[in-house]
């Protein structure tokens, strides 16, 4: 058999040995030559129809040969002898002999407690599974972090927003008509106008970043009669004709010549059934929430000229006028250098007042997911595809062979983690595909065609949602195996116990929160914008109560008055800070200190989990302590040998004069008896095996 076993193992080297070798030459004297991002495309490519051929494809293949093996069994072969098997001497026996008597020097009868071990052993196997799954997810999320996707938003953010040489800020925009100049400065002129690519404009500061497609306009316009008031204003969906005049009225040949009459129509009817899944979500605005797919819509160009048309078209037919709520401004950039696509949603809302309120949302992402990653990103991939793929193994083996435990809510868990895990994989594989239709677009994009990177962009925030809640309940599947250590028993007892308690304070606390927030929205909420909103105020309050006081400050709860704000205050600074606080603290302690009372009561004398994992890779522990580096040398601490003989020595007879029970005294000593007969049994058998081959020796 280990002929065999060698032959095989000869057979498979030289196989690989043979595949290298083809590859290394094909690829040397093919002559052709990719790019590092295609090979990396490649690799990945190949390595996931490996991982599909041996997860379906051998799945499908051992289903058939089951059913052909349970419908057409086999005759059975005969029963023969291994002939090549070896024949045992009594050296052999000895020898076996002296290696069990050696580990039962560390199997004392503390470790043979069989509920205990296969507890441990259950354990251990569940900390070396959860744990490299958790140590690669967290390097996962590591390796797909870049600090530069920061510094990104951060520049675009100062530059759409405030004043510079050549543009305009949206900050600086005080009226509504003063939105054009806005948008022929900083969306037209900020871009160059020599460019000769279709659908490629640097910005002014620099041809590290240029405009993929055009700019966006969309504006929401609230319905006659719909006013600002406790229900969200409603907005309108009517076909127009130019300058906002009714009844609408189509007019031949409009799609012959550039769509100035799409201005005037509203755009929900074209969005797909995609569209209609990924936008259907209302964006936060200053006043309220809009919806993302209402709205009339224009587009802007790629040159100058054609770009000042549509705003002259614009601003001639009236298209802002003071029924109009909200403007968004939406466009892609893309740095190349960095390979970071930036998502930019403008935002003008005008007030009942008429006055004017700007936002910008700028996203950088890295949307080509597998060209991020690199040469060590790439390999902390598929390392964690293997994981993952022996963590639904050990889950399915759990639930096809113990059914009953998927009652467990770890086993659903389990469940649970491996779902989002499908579902990481699936959002990043329609995120690279529609990044690769959007790319395909750009060099044959039209004049007036609006590439929208938002739908990569929202599966990337969903993919970055799904990585956090996977992280979390990792977390948690792992407090779960580390709860053979006495702390964290002794913590998740105290939670156990004290839940409810600290749900009763908690729910004191919060009530007390919302009434002090609504006081002071009421109060404040005029004059500071940290208590404009319920909801705000609440929040606010809170940080301020424990310290958090970077955006908040005393003055904003004296718009009421100074004794009032002086109430609200103290009340604020000692009723939450300090008697609620050390309230919840004070009740956290004291059930404490109750589970550590009934640990230390019902204590009982068992080998811990290391003890465990001593015994059990005694071989890899003997392995490491063979090495140079391990071994521990002699250190003498400015001592003779004869001092630290007696300080040993001394501190020994202080722990025998240390009280212990009668049970402990009894137990160590069956165990030290117990080893001095195991050492009297290998002497016994080192005599046998030493008289036995110098017996054998004379003999021969």
């Amino acid at each position: 058999m280990k002929a065999f076993l060698k032959k095989d193992k000869l057979f498979f080297a030289t196989t690989i040995l043979i595949i290298l070798i083809c590859v290394g030459f094909v690829i040397r004297f093919s002559g052709f030559n990719h790019e590092k991002q295609k090979i990396i495309s490649i690799l990945v490519n190949v390595f996931m129809v490996t991982v599909m051929l041996f997860l379906v494809a051998d799945t499908i293949k051992f289903l058939l040969l089951a059913i052909d093996e349970a419908f057409w069994p086999r005759k059975l072969s005969a029963f023969t002898t291994d002939s090549e098997a070896k024949l045992h001497t009594r050296t052999d026996y000895l020898k076996m002999r002296l290696n069990s008597l050696r580990y039962r020097l560390l199997v004392t009868e503390d470790h043979r407690n069989e509920k205990l071990n296969l507890r441990y052993q259950n354990i251990a196997h569940d900390l070396w599974l959860y744990g490299k799954y958790f140590f690669l997810l967290m390097c996962l999320v590591l390796v797909t972090q870049d600090e530069l996707l920061y510094f990104n938003s951060n520049v675009l953010n100062d530059f759409f927003m405030n004043n510079h040489t050549y543009t305009m800020g949206l900050k600086h925009v005080n009226r509504l008509d003063q939105l054009y100049p806005f948008i022929e400065i900083s969306l037209v002129k900020a871009f160059e106008t020599n460019a000769t690519n279709i659908g490629n404009l640097h910005i002014l500061y620099g041809d590290h970043t240029s405009m993929l497609g055009v700019v966006r306009l969309r504006q929401l316009r609230r319905k006659e009669n719909s006013h600002t008031g406790w229900k969200p204003v409603e907005f309108s969906s009517l076909d127009y004709k130019p300058k906002w005049k009714l009844p609408y009225e189509r007019i031949s040949y409009t799609d012959k010549y550039w769509r100035i009459y799409e201005p005037w129509l509203p755009i929900s009817p074209t969005y797909s059934r995609t569209d209609k899944f990924f936008f259907n979500y209302n964006y936060p605005g200053y006043l309220q929430s809009y919806p993302e797919m209402e709205g009339y819509v224009t587009l802007l160009s790629n040159s100058y000229d054609n770009s000042m048309r549509v705003i002259e078209y614009l601003q001639e037919k009236h298209w802002l006028t003071w029924k109009t709520t909200a403007v968004f401004m939406d466009f892609t950039l893309f740095n190349a250098d960095a390979n970071i696509f930036t998502i930019c949603t403008l935002l003008v809302e005008q007030t009942p007042f008429g006055t004017i309120l700007s936002n910008a949302r700028i996203i950088s992402a890295k949307l080509h997911f597998v060209a991020q990653l690199g040469k060590g990103g790439l390999i902390v991939l598929i390392i964690y595809i293997i994981v993952v793929i022996q963590f639904f193994k050990a889950l399915v083996m759990v639930i096809w062979y113990e059914p009953i435990k998927l009652r467990s809510m770890w086993t659903k868990l389990d469940l649970i983690i491996f779902v989002l895990n499908i579902t990481v994989i699936i959002l990043v594989s329609v995120q690279e595909f529609m990044v690769s239709q959007l790319l395909a677009k750009v060099e044959s994009s039209s004049k007036l065609e609006f590439l929208d990177f938002r739908m990569p962009t929202r599966l990337h925030e969903w993919t970055r949602n799904m990585l956090g809640f996977l992280v979390c309940l990792t977390t948690m599947r792992l407090w779960r195996v580390l709860q053979f250590a006495s702390v964290f028993q002794l913590f998740a007892s105290t939670l156990y116990s004290a839940w409810q308690a600290l749900a009763s304070t908690a729910m004191i606390i919060l009530t007390f929160l919302v009434g002090f927030g609504i006081a002071v929205v009421t109060i404040n909420g005029n004059n500071a914008d940290s208590f404009s909103q319920l909801f705000k105020s609440i929040i606010s309050s809170l940080c301020f109560s424990f310290g958090f006081s970077s955006q908040i400050t005393p003055n904003d709860l004296f718009y009421g008055g100074r004794l009032l704000g002086l109430v609200l205050y103290l009340i604020l600074a000692f009723f939450v800070a300090l008697l609620m606080t050390n309230l919840f603290v004070s009740i956290i302690n004291d059930y404490f200190s109750r589970a550590k009372r009934m640990r230390d009561e019902k204590h009982e004398e068992n080998i811990n989990f290391l003890q465990f994992l001593r015994v059990e890779y005694a071989a890899i522990f003997k392995f490491f302590q063979r090495m140079a580096i391990f071994k521990m040398a002699y250190k003498r601490h400015n001592r003779t040998v004869a001092e630290n003989i007696k300080r040993i020595l001394d501190h020994k007879v202080k722990l025998k004069a240390s009280e212990k029970s009668e049970s402990i005294k009894h137990a160590e000593y069956k165990r030290r008896i117990e080893r001095l007969f195991t050492v009297a049994a290998i002497m016994q058998t080192q005599m046998e095996l030493l008289d036995h081959m110098l017996f054998e020796a004379e003999n021969v």
